[in-house]
C-alpha cells in the first residue's frame, strides 16, 4: 500500500469516526429527556448566526495536463430557525482551456461550540461528463480542531457512448488547525471514482482593512503523481467584525462544488475518444472507427462517414 493511500485511509478514518460519533452522541442529548432537564439550552447558539456568504477566487497550475487553473466560487447560508440552516453553493473552473459549472446544496443542523451534521448534493458539469455525487456531511469543533468531512455515493456519466460510466462510494475529509483566530492550517484527503489526493491548505484572514477579506492557498497531490498549486482571495458577507474560527462555526460550510473540482482531478477532462488517438487496426476498429491502411500498424484510423 502506498504511504498516499496509508495517510489518506488514516485521515478519513479519523475524521469520519469522531465527527459522527460527536452527531451520535448530540443526537442521544436531543432524545433522552433526563438530560435535556440539565441543559440551559438558552446557551446554544443558532446553527447560523444571521444570513452571510463568501465569494472566492484562485488561480494556479496543474501538471498532467500542464495547465493554468482558474476557480471561482459563491456561497449563500441563510438560519431556518435556531436549530437549522440552509446553503447554496456554486462554482465555476477552467483548466486547459476546459470550462465546468456546477452547484451544490447543504441542509444542516449546528451547534457552532460542538459539532455540525447535515446532508450535502452537489453536480458538476464539464464538456461531455456530468458528476454528481450525495451524501451525509459533518464537522467536530475541539478548541482550535476542526475535524471536517463529507462522503456518500458519487456517479459521473459521460456523453460518449464508447465512454464507460461509473458510479460508487467517495468521501473527503480536512483535519484543521487554528494557531489564531484569523489563520487556518489544513491537511485533507479524497477519493472519488478511482481519484484519490492528499492536500495541504491554509487561510489567513486579513486585519484593518474594513471589510472580511482572506487569502488562500493550496498544493494537492494525486494518486497519478500529478500535482496542482493554487492561491487566492475570498471575500465574506455578514458580520464584518467575525473573526475567521467564527466564521468557520457559525456561518457558511466550505464549498463543496469547489472541494468536487479538486477531489475529480482528471474525471471531468474532456475525454471524448477521437480517431487520431488510435495508431492499430485492432484498437482503432475496436473503439468503432475504420483502419484506412494496408496492415496492422500502416494506416490512419478515421471515422465513418454516413
Amino acid at each position: 500500500m502506498s504511504i498516499l493511500r496509508m495517510t489518506k485511509a488514516a485521515l478519513l478514518a479519523s475524521v469520519f469516526t469522531v465527527s459522527f460519533g460527536s452527531a451520535i452522541r448530540a443526537a442521544d442529548l436531543i432524545l433522552s429527556p433526563g438530560l435535556i432537564a440539565d441543559e440551559d439550552v438558552a446557551l446554544v447558539a443558532p446553527a447560523v448566526s444571521g444570513p452571510n456568504g463568501k465569494i472566492e477566487l484562485a488561480l494556479g497550475g496543474i501538471t498532467d495536463p500542464d495547465s493554468a487553473i482558474f476557480r471561482a466560487g459563491g456561497s449563500v447560508s441563510v438560519p431556518v430557525g435556531d436549530s437549522f440552516g440552509i446553503q447554496g453553493d456554486l462554482g465555476f473552473q477552467s483548466v486547459d482551456g476546459e470550462w465546468a459549472a456546477g452547484g451544490a446544496l447543504h441542509f444542516f443542523t449546528r451547534d457552532p461550540s460542538s459539532y455540525l451534521l447535515g446532508v450535502t448534493a452537489g453536480v458538476v458539469l464539464a464538456d461531455g461528463a456530468t458528476l454528481a455525487a450525495v451524501g451525509p456531511e459533518a464537522e467536530l469543533y475541539l478548541d482550535r480542531i476542526s475535524l471536517e468531512g463529507w462522503l456518500g455515493w458519487a456517479s459521473i456519466d459521460y456523453d460518449d457512448a464508447l465512454l464507460t460510466d461509473d458510479d460508487g462510494f467517495f468521501a473527503m475529509g480536512d483535519l484543521a488547525f487554528y494557531p489564531t483566530d484569523d489563520w487556518r492550517i489544513s491537511i485533507g484527503a479524497a477519493t472519488i471514482l478511482g481519484s484519490e489526493s492528499l492536500k495541504l491548505g491554509t487561510e489567513y484572514q486579513f486585519a484593518g482593512l474594513g471589510f472580511p477579506l482572506s487569502g488562500t492557498g493550496e498544493v494537492r497531490g494525486y494518486d497519478t503523481g500529478a500535482w496542482s498549486a493554487k492561491i487566492g482571495l475570498k471575500g465574506y458577507f455578514g458580520e464584518p467584525d467575525k473573526s475567521l474560527i467564527d466564521r468557520h462555526r457559525q456561518d457558511d460550510p466550505p464549498n463543496r462544488v469547489l472541494d468536487l473540482f479538486g477531489a475529480a482531478g482528471n474525471l471531468m477532462a474532456d475525454t471524448s475518444v477521437e480517431p487520431s488517438d488510435f495508431d492499430n487496426e485492432t484498437a482503432c476498429e475496436d473503439a468503432g472507427f475504420y483502419w484506412n491502411g494496408p496492415t496492422e500498424t500502416e494506416g490512419v484510423c478515421e471515422a465513418y462517414v454516413p
